[in-house]
């Protein structure tokens, strides 16, 4: 579980922005949309940088791993731009969809 808990820190705002972000959209919560999107891109910082560090740490307390690079970082570093690129694509799409309910109101 050690091992995969920063590729979950990095899902976590992704799927918090999808049902949150849903529910704000067909009004069955009181936050709005915009303090959810706020929420959620504001959240990415923090657990991007958390789930370097423990995969750092991860990789020091392993001893097969103690005289090598660390290129295994650039794979979570890349996970760490696709799911902020996934993040505002699904922001940007459930802004268009709150705006088409709108209007269509």
């Amino acid at each position: 579980m050690y091992g995969i808990s920063p590729f979950i820190l990095l899902v976590i705002p992704f799927l918090i922005q999808i049902i949150w972000g849903s529910k704000a959209i067909k009004k069955k919560i009181k936050l709005n949309f915009g303090y959810i999107s706020l929420i959620t891109i504001t959240l990415q910082i923090p657990l991007s940088i958390l789930s370097v560090y423990i995969a750092s740490e991860n990789i020091n307390a392993n001893f097969e791993y103690q005289n090598r690079c660390g290129l295994v970082m650039l794979g979570i570093v890349a996970f760490n731009f696709l799911f902020a690129i996934l993040l505002l694509v699904t922001i940007i799409v459930q802004f268009f969809i709150k705006r088409y309910y709108e209007k269509k109101q």
